[in-house]
Parts: C-alpha cells; structure tokens; sequence
C-alpha cells in the first residue's frame, strides 16, 4: 500500500470490518436538564409496547407514547407499599389486591376498547376504499389518469421477471462493474451494477414530469410545495423543480439505488421534496395498477378468452414504502410535504392532523433550547427531537389516513429505534417485522445522524428485510408477484441513503445491502480544501500515522502508539490542560479505565454523564484541577459545548464530522496573538483506514500525499503568521 494512491476501493474494503459499538439511542436535553432521563426511558416498562404507535397500536384513544415509565414504576411501589406490613395491614392488603384486580380488569377492558376502535377504523378504511375504486371503475380505468404506459418506469422495473441464473448471479459476490460519470448539477459520480442489459435506458425528456411518469396532480402541486414548505425562490430557476432536485428525481425515476453524501441543512428539504415526490408517485401508481387490474378481472366473465389470464400486482403485505428519520421533526416536516404534494384540491381529507401535530409539532420543544449554537446544530435539533417513533400513512384519491395500522398503510415514517422496538417487542414471539417483507422503496434520510444514534439499530431493520412473514395477513398468493413468492424482493427494492458526509458504515449499507438490479448511483464527495483552513488560532498541528496490519487492528495499535509516543510527552508540567478527544466510546472506556488504573489526572465528559457531572468536569478542568480531559464524538454532536481552559488537543481519532475538527482547534485559549514555543499544540492520530475522515480535514490532494508518504510524521501550522 505504501508508496501507491489511496483508492476509494482501498476505503470500502477497509469498511468492511467497522466495528459497530452497541450503545443507547440519545435523546437530546438541554444542556441543565439530566442525561439520566434517556436511561429511565430505554429502561421503561415494555408492559404496553402494543398499545404504542406501532403495527396494531395506532388507535386514537390508546395509551400515549409520552406516558413517563418513571410514573408506572411509582405506581408500582405503591402497590408493593400497601402489602407490606404486620397482620394488622393485611385487610388493607386484600383491598389493594382487589384494587390491583379492578384496575387489572379496567386495563384489559381499555385493551378491549381500543382493539375494537382499531377494527372499526380498519372496517372504516377498507370501506372508503372499495368506495373510491366503485368511483374510479365507473368513471373507467381504461383510459386517463389510472393508466399506465407499459414504457413507464414503475412498469418497466416492477413487471420484469428476472431469469434464475441471472438472479443468481446477482446474488453472488461477484464484483460489480463501474464506470465514474458527470451528473449534471451533481457532478462526479460511480455507477455500479453486474449486468449490462439491466441499466435502465436514459431517456430525453426527464424535465417533462408528466412524460416521465408523475402522476399529473402530483405535477400541480409541486411549485407551490416548493415555495411554501422548502422556501425555495423558483423565479431563480424558471421551473418547478431546482437543478438539484431534476437530477436526483432523474436517478430515483429509474429506479435505480442512490447514495448522496451532500445533504445539508440548507438543502435538506430541497432534496426532502424529491424522494416525497418519488415516493407518493410510486404509492399511487401501485394503487393504479391494482385498480386497473381488478377492473378487467371483473369483466373476466364476459370475455372468456382472457378467464385464465393472471394479474400480479402486489407484495405479501402492504407496505410498500419506508422512509427513517431520525426526529420526530423530521418526520412531521416529511408528512408535511407529502400532504401538500397531495392537496391539490379541498376534497382530499387528512385524518388525526390535530393529533399529528401534538405529537410530532414543534410547538413548546424549541424554548426549553438556550445558549448560543452553530447555525448547523440548530437546523438540526429544531422542533420536537424524540427518537423514538413510528406512524403509518394510507393513501388513497380523496383523503389521507395518519396513524393507520401497519398492515393497512402504504408508507411507513420511523426512527431506527422505533422500528427496532418493535421488532425485539417482547409480546410477538420473535418480534414482529412481517411489515418489512414487501417494502419496495427504502429510504434513510440523514443517514450519518443515526451514526450517532445507534448504528446497530439501522443494521437490525436492514436484515429483517424482505423476511418470509410469519402471518398472511390477508394477501392474495393469486394477485401476488412471483419475484415477490420466489424471495428475489431485495433485487427489486430501491434504497435511496441521504447524508451530510460520507462514513465507511454508510458505504459498507450500500455496497453490502443494496442489491437492485438495475444498479446504484453514488454521488462522489466533491474535492475538499479541508476543514484545517477553517482555524483561526496559529496553531501547529502534528499528523501521526499509525501503522496497522488491518482494520480490525487498528483499536489495539493505535491504543498502543498513543501509550508510547503521545502520553509521555502531554504528561509533562508545561502540558497541562490537555483535551483528548475520542470517537469511539469502546476507545473512551479504554482510556478512561486505563487513566484510573495508572491514577493518571484527569476528569471526563461523555454522552452518558448527568448535567451535574458534565458542569463539574468543565469547572475542574478550567480551574486545573485535571491534567486532561477525556471527550467524546457524540457528546459534542449532542451537545456541541464550547469548552474553556484547553491549550493542548489531541485528536485520539479524527472526529465524525469534519467542521468539528477546527471548532475543536477554535477552543483553544490564546494568550497573543504572537505564536509562542509550545503554548498551543495539537497532535492527531490516524491510520490509513482514515483516508475519508483525513480528506476532509487536511484536503484531498494533502491526505492523499500523507497516506502514501514513507514519512509517518507531517505538520500543518494554521492561523494568523502576521
């Protein structure tokens, strides 16, 4: 590797091994409220997890999610309180165990009540259904809106039938074939996909909406969406949709699989539109194809030439779209736009909208927020910021239905916890994810802020994927697809990933689980200057490259480097207040452990400290009363404190996010403006496993002259030299 370019190839197959630490989702406080209320919600009751917002759950009248556990276990405690005592207290303990009885009975009678809700809903919903297809029927489906071209794209991928050894090969560990290409508006981009007859062929007229297959009520409504919900000027464009917007929806309109390490929170609802706008444009053309079908097979009896003809248009279940998010506010900002996309005319009624916007609104979430953050974090922790959701949307012409069940939904918007809580529910046996089976366009939306989330979660959902349903739930086998029976769905489904930067576990999800076969798209990182320009102290940075075998054992050498080389040197008088910066909590457990073992001075925050303990260790080490302090990567996503009294970094590991390396560097105290021996330093370590993370501090060009450099040893020197 030494003395060669570091290829994109070599990163992806250095991501293979990532390591995934299991860790609690965060759900974000301010900064003076206890972290210990993400514990006792991960550690509530999960007596009632089917009357929560979920698969059978979605009844008005049912117990709210925001239901504290802290009040069930006191609840709890009073019980156990009241059968406690001598023989005196035991009448009082058989009147609370018949009080515990009635409120037992009182809780099932609830169940019972809510389940029949949920049943009339379904009924209710089923039959508005049948009603709106009597309508569509009788005004003919043959010709209009309800027809679809055979050239159309959704029948071009869905109604292909793969041949087996081409499945087959498909499903090997053959390597796929590339070619980097120009995107207009996105620029340098990979195609990847193992058979060349199964590309979809471009075609000319993409601008044309309506010509590429945008449902035409669609079309009406998406400038007015654009302006009102994204606040984006058209007059600029002169079009209804952004050259951003055309380019990807030219990528998503083929079905192909999409990959976009650009988004950011100034053009995180200008590509939100997009994939709302694929998304809905694929729900209602199933539902066109379904309608048209079951047209003919009424007239079946009057023409007995096609009475043997069969029409397979559906999955196993219903569900044919999932979108994850990671906040409740993205997913109120989603639905959002998904119901303007929709409301083209004042027919089309939306069910629960109160009920939505008091669970999932931004109303009374963003002023418990103070202190003065970067503009970015406030985008991104705008509004009701819970981690832990999931609601069902069914579709139809005339209205839209929030918090349907599951199995009667078309779309599906979820946190990674929210589905993983469901899968692991303690009252399915095994959990329940048949919803999963038929899913045919998968999205994950800022994908890196599920990185900092729990990663594992995402994992957990991606192998319950297209998994052979444990129940029938009522499908068709006659109306089914035979891709769909066969268990080829994963080569079918389109799985669009947005993200802020580029991380080897998001890579590692699109090059391992992502299997279309008509390819995938991944949009290139443009060339970076790198974040090092963006520090305003004079500072000498000292690069270090750590040598390791493999990916797997870059924990144990870089742990040991650090040992040898850097510890030595920063435990020094003249060293004192140094900040150690960790990624990796399993490396932050090791240092920390190894720091009270060696009864090393220091102190520590992370994402698992209390608000009392965070405030201590910054007075502690302000105040010099610790040698160093250990901090976190998602502590500092979490909570991005401006931390006062380091004049020594060391970077453990580069940070996640680029833009944290010189707010990092920006901390640092500077008593002049005059550089001054070693008053400030900051040391960083890395590995050739790095190469994404170190292109976009120090720049492409530099990272890629460092990796494959003979010299483990480099120094930049940032800042002012006037």
């Amino acid at each position: 590797m030494e003395g060669e370019d570091l290829t994109l190839n070599d990163v992806e197959v250095g991501a293979e091994g990532l390591e995934n630490i299991p860790e609690d989702s965060l759900v974000l406080e301010s900064d003076d409220e206890d972290s210990e209320k993400d514990e006792e919600k991960e550690n509530g009751d999960d007596s009632d997890e089917e009357e929560e917002n979920g698969v059978s759950d979605n009844v008005e009248d049912s117990e709210s999610e925001s239901t504290k556990p802290s009040a069930r276990k006191k609840s709890r405690r009073a019980e156990r309180e009241d059968t406690d005592g001598d023989s005196e207290a035991e009448h009082d303990s058989q009147d609370g165990g018949k009080n515990r009885d009635e409120e037992s009975k009182a809780k099932k009678k609830k169940k019972r009540k809510a389940k029949g809700e949920q049943e009339e809903e379904e009924e209710e919903q089923e039959e508005e259904e049948e009603q709106e297809e009597e309508e569509i029927l009788e005004e003919g489906e043959g010709e209009g809106e309800h027809q679809l071209k055979e050239d159309d794209p959704f029948s071009v991928h869905f109604e292909r039938d793969l041949p087996e050894e081409l499945v087959e090969k498909l499903s090997s560990t053959e390597t796929w074939q590339r070619e980097d290409v120009k995107l207009k508006s996105l620029g340098a981009a990979r195609v990847s996909w193992k058979e060349d007859g199964l590309l979809p062929k471009a075609k000319g007229f993409e601008k044309d909406l309506k010509k590429a297959g945008v449902k035409h009520k669609l079309v009406e409504q998406i400038a007015a969406t654009n302006i009102k919900e994204c606040g984006i000027d058209l007059d600029k464009h002169g079009d209804i949709l952004t050259p951003l917007q055309h380019s990807l929806f030219s990528i998503m309109n083929k079905y192909q699989d999409l990959l976009y390490p650009r988004q950011t929170f100034q053009n995180m609802e200008e590509t939100r539109l997009v994939y709302c706008l694929h998304a809905v444009n694929h729900v209602l053309k199933t539902r066109s194809r379904v309608v048209a079908h079951n047209t003919k097979l009424r007239d079946r009896t009057d023409n007995k030439d096609n009475a043997d003809v069969e029409y397979r248009d559906q999955g196993l279940t219903r569900p044919k779209v999932l979108m994850m998010l990671p906040t409740r506010n993205g997913a109120y900002r989603v639905i959002n736009l998904i119901i303007s996309l929709l409301s083209a005319s004042d027919q089309v009624g939306v069910s629960k909208k109160k009920r939505f916007k008091d669970e999932y609104g931004d109303e009374g979430h963003d002023e418990d927020k103070k202190g003065l953050k970067p503009e970015d974090y406030d985008a991104l922790f705008a509004g009701n910021i819970d981690d832990d959701f999931r609601i069902g949307m069914s579709i139809t012409k005339k209205s839209i239905r929030l918090f349907s069940t599951f199995y009667m939904s078309d779309i599906i918007v979820a946190s990674p916890l929210g589905l993983r809580r469901l899968i692991d529910a303690p009252q399915k046996k095994g959990g329940d994810y048949d919803y999963l089976s038929s899913i045919e366009v998968l999205i994950l939306d800022q994908a890196d802020f599920f990185m900092m989330q729990n990663w594992d979660h995402v994992l957990t959902i991606m192998d319950h994927m297209h998994l052979q349903p444990k129940e029938s739930h009522g499908v068709d086998f006659s109306r089914t697809r035979m891709w769909t029976l066969n268990g080829w769905a994963k080569h079918y489904r389109q799985t669009l990933m947005f993200s802020s930067i580029l991380m080897p576990a998001i890579l590692t999800v699109f090059n391992k689980c992502c299997h279309n076969y008509a390819g995938k798209v991944h949009v290139q990182c443009k060339p970076s200057q790198g974040t090092v320009c963006q520090i305003a102290v004079q500072l000498p940075q000292m690069f270090h490259r750590v040598e390791c075998a493999s990916h797997k054992d870059q924990h144990d050498a870089r742990f040991q480097f650090f040992l040898k080389e850097v510890l030595p040197l920063h435990k020094e008088r003249d060293m004192r207040q140094t900040l150690i910066y960790v990624p990796s909590y399993y490396d932050y457990t090791r240092l920390r452990n190894y720091f009270k073992k060696e009864a090393v001075s220091f102190t520590h925050i992370s994402e698992y400290d209390s608000s009392k303990g965070v405030r201590r260790a910054r007075i502690e080490f302000k105040r010099r009363k610790a040698q160093f302090m250990l901090y976190t990567d998602r502590i500092h996503f979490f909570r991005r404190f401006k931390l006062r009294g380091p004049k020594h970094i060391i970077f453990y590991e580069l940070p996640q996010y680029p833009h944290f390396y010189s707010e990092m560097c920006n901390m640092l105290e500077e008593p002049g403006r005059v550089y001054a021996g070693n008053t400030l330093t900051c040391t960083v370590l890395y590995t050739r496993f790095d190469a994404l993370k170190l292109r976009e501090v120090v720049g492409t060009k530099r990272a890629d002259r460092m990796i494959a450099s003979e010299k483990p040893v480099h120094m930049l020197v940032s800042g002012d030299t006037s």
